[in-house]
């Protein structure tokens, strides 16, 4: 019998009014409390919120309620991510992005 997945789901977002480029990447990570990545995807993000979910065997997960998050958005214009990682919060987090001087 196989173990189900444990699926983590949310959305990246910044507040800033500015359209996303074209060819913008957002990149997330799931991560345990030791900092170990646990999951991680780069997705096509046409504009915010983004959406996205990760998929980790729930074997590598000693206690889900610690899990966190860490995200990037690279685009033309400039570069968001996440300045403190973001604990999973129920059925979606909502992650967000601060502007990055690069």
């Amino acid at each position: 019998m196989t173990t189900p997945l444990l699926s983590v789901s949310g959305t990246v977002f910044f507040r800033e009014r500015i359209a996303v480029p074209p060819g913008a990447i957002a990149t997330v990570k799931l991560v345990d409390t030791d900092g170990e990545v646990l999951a991680a995807a780069a997705i096509d993000a046409p504009g915010v919120p983004t959406e996205f979910t990760l998929t980790v065997d729930p074997g590598f997960v000693a206690d889900p309620s610690t899990l966190l998050i860490w995200a990037m958005l690279r685009t033309d214009v400039g570069l968001w991510g996440t300045t403190d990682l973001v604990p999973v919060e129920g059925e979606s987090t909502a992650v967000l992005l601060t502007k990055i001087d690069e």
